[in-house]
């Protein structure tokens, strides 16, 4: 999409393959969009959309083998990162960009106290001392709220709860000020009220200090809260790029509809069951011709069958799609 403003982070054309016992997957196929700064961009669908394959892609830890960026670029304030050495990708990995995990558990190493791993993060990125780093970590878990910081750096990730290793794990991400966050579905392990706190404390951390972030997730609501555009993947592909407020206002392709109808809420009609999509996400190695979408869409027709359609801008809002809704903003449509 066409906006003011010089991106921070600019996607053009990304692929990326998997090896497989059946051939080779394309899991991303030909995904471009602009991270502009101070910028929130949710990037949504289903399971095996290829969401966190992108984010990965740009931190440059796609596992090869068996994977690998087939084709495509990734600028990150005009330096090229496909193909940026392991070496140059460690240097920038934490200080220029960061991600925050879906399970921190997992992210975060076990054996080692908080203290240590927040600290290693400054002391190599930032030239810190010891003593000055530690100071750094404790004011960043005060900034994330984690009671008597402290106190708490000094323990175990296992000592503390689904919450506050999430609260860690935003502290370390931006503890040296990152132009850019990329955050995997951060919320997906917590508790609804979990939930909120930690988009809460994302959200004041991004307007504090100014950080563009990439926010990865199934979740709807947590798009409506949380960012400013939403780029909506399906099968490997974005069929729909918005503004936040039109893309639930006024949803142009039928998948982008689809999944808004599907959320949850209290209604006060009675229906009979909560609206679903018909049908499932395509085989990858098994791609039907014409558009991916056309199998479970309710306005396919030959055309969608036969040619696969391109993402074009449509009074500022970009869709792939022959036949998106219309409404009466848009006098194109």
């Amino acid at each position: 999409m066409t906006r003011s403003g010089e991106p921070l982070l600019r996607v053009r054309e990304l692929a990326v393959e998997f090896s497989t016992e059946r051939g080779p997957v394309r899991a991303i196929d030909g995904v471009s969009f602009d991270v502009l700064p101070g910028e929130t961009l949710g990037v949504v669908g289903e399971s095996g959309c290829g969401k966190s394959v992108t984010a990965l892609s740009i931190l440059g830890l796609i596992p090869s083998p068996p994977g690998r960026i087939a084709g495509g670029s990734i600028r990150l304030q005009g330096r090229e990162l496909v193909g940026l050495p392991e070496r140059d990708y460690r240097h920038l990995r934490g200080k220029e960009v960061s991600m925050i995990f879906q399970e921190p558990m997992t992210a975060l190493n076990p054996v080692l106290t908080v203290a240590t791993q927040m600290t290693d993060v400054l002391m190599r990125h930032q030239g810190m001392s010891r003593r000055q780093a530690r100071r750094r970590a404790i004011e960043m878990l005060e900034l994330v709220e984690i009671p008597s910081p402290e106190k708490r750096i000094d323990d175990y990730p296992h000592q503390m709860s689904g919450g506050m290793r999430q609260r860690v794990m935003i502290a370390m991400a931006l503890s040296c000020n990152p132009r850019l966050l990329l955050a995997d579905e951060p919320t997906t392990a917590l508790d609804v009220t979990t939930q909120a706190q930690v988009l809460e404390e994302m959200v004041r951390l991004q307007q504090k200090l100014g950080t563009s972030v990439v926010l990865v997730t199934h979740d709807l609501g947590v798009v409506a809260e949380s960012c400013h555009r939403a780029v909506v993947m399906y099968a490997g592909r974005i069929v729909e790029e918005a503004p936040v407020e039109e893309l639930f206002e006024h949803p142009r392709h039928p998948y982008t509809e689809g999944l808004l109808q599907s959320i949850p809420r209290i209604r006060e009609e009675k229906l009979p069951e909560l609206p679903t999509i018909p049908g499932s996400v395509p085989d990858l190695l098994e791609l039907p011709p014409g558009c991916r979408f056309a199998d479970r869409c309710y306005k396919a027709d030959d055309r969608c069958r036969q040619q696969e359609p391109e993402l074009e801008l449509r009074c500022d809002i970009a869709v792939a799609c022959f036949h998106p809704n219309r409404y009466a903003g848009c006098p194109e449509s």
